[in-house]
């Protein structure tokens, strides 16, 4: 006995650990579960059809000498839905597809479950997409034209052209025109008053003096000295 049973060619968990492998055989298709141990459809109890997936597979099982190793995966459960599911989206499929090979292990039942009596199965998949019958197929290189060997053609005498000599012409030499003198802008010479102080200082020590500063102080801010100043003060404007 495998570790799937199979009951008109469907697979059934039977313990911890089972697992199936197949190629698939043909697409999946969707049909209403019945009720336990009864041909009866089955609902949910808000009246809605409790709904299957079905996945034909091609397995090495064998139950005896005429068995063809055929069998149905029936996927009921929403926890077999999400692990087939996760195993197509790892494979970068869109769905199960004849010629792929499907994988799924039964790994233990839910410790969470709501139901202890009937827990939830936990399980596992695997997933490989077929492989294109055109990847597999060699592309021929496209032939390649060779061109027909070319005749040699004679060449023909050239009668000699007459060649006809060009002169430049020499442009006339340029005159110098005399070169207006530029006209420099008149700059005006600052003031330099007494002491060396100029009328930016002067103007700066008249305020500072206005404001009450002493002269020993005024000289440490503009940088000269008393003498300076007092050289400034004995010279009439």
């Amino acid at each position: 006995m495998s570790l799937f049973e199979s009951s008109s060619k469907g697979v059934k968990c039977d313990a911890v650990g089972a697992t199936v492998t197949g190629v698939v055989q043909s697409a999946p298709r969707e049909r209403q579960q019945t009720k336990f141990g009864t041909q009866e459809p089955d609902f949910w109890p808000n009246g809605d059809p409790k709904m299957q997936i079905l996945v034909d597979l091609k397995t090495d099982q064998r139950a005896d000498a005429s068995d063809d190793g055929e069998r149905t995966l029936y996927v009921a459960s929403k926890n077999m839905k999400r692990a087939i599911g996760e195993a197509i989206r790892a494979a970068g499929a869109s769905d199960i597809a004849p010629g792929g090979t499907l994988t799924v292990q039964y790994l233990g039942n839910d410790p969470a479950s709501k139901n202890p009596a009937n827990p939830a199965k936990m399980y596992a998949a695997t997933y490989t997409a077929p492989t294109s019958a055109f990847a597999q197929q060699p592309v021929a290189a496209a032939p390649v034209p060779v061109a027909a060997p070319q005749q040699p053609v004679a060449a023909q005498p050239v009668a000699p052209q007459p060649q006809q000599q060009y002169v430049q012409p020499v442009a006339p030499a340029a005159v110098a025109q005399p070169q207006a003198p530029v006209q420099q802008p008149f700059q005006q010479q600052p003031t330099v008053h007494a002491g060396g102080l100029t009328d930016q200082q002067v103007a700066q020590l008249q305020q500072l003096r206005g404001a009450g500063i002493p002269d020993a102080q005024i000289a440490t801010a503009l940088g000269l000295t008393t003498e300076q100043i007092s050289a400034l003060d004995s010279t009439p404007f």
